[in-house]
């Protein structure tokens, strides 16, 4: 298995954080002037090494995410229940108009349930 060195870890995680700030930028949109009626959706995914999940507004993924964030290793989820978990707390976060990125402790908990 190939080390990642810091370098990129850092850059992946660039890479991981960009659709969360067009989330942003899409909901503030919404909120100014879209027909009302449209929910968040969330999916659950399985891949090849493991689970994602994504977030769907009004037909447009608005974030994707098939890997764990918030963690030092780059990896799926390992099973649905945790992709699905993490999905519902950031969907959660969404519809409370809160941060919606998770921290390490959330993801841990996650993954241990």
């Amino acid at each position: 298995m190939m080390m990642m060195t810091i370098k990129d870890r850092k850059i992946l995680l660039g890479l991981l954080f960009i659709p969360m700030l067009i989330l942003l930028f899409i909901i503030r949109f919404e909120e100014m002037g879209t027909p009302d009626g449209q929910q968040l959706e969330l999916q659950i995914f399985q891949l090849e090494d493991g689970w994602g999940y994504q977030i769907v507004l009004g037909g447009k993924v608005i974030i994707y995410q098939p890997t764990v964030s918030a963690i030092d290793t780059v990896m799926a989820f390992p099973n649905e229940a945790s992709a699905r978990n993490i999905g519902e707390l950031v969907l959660k976060k969404l519809y409370t108009n809160n941060d919606f990125s998770v921290s390490t402790q959330e993801v841990k908990h996650s993954l241990s349930h």
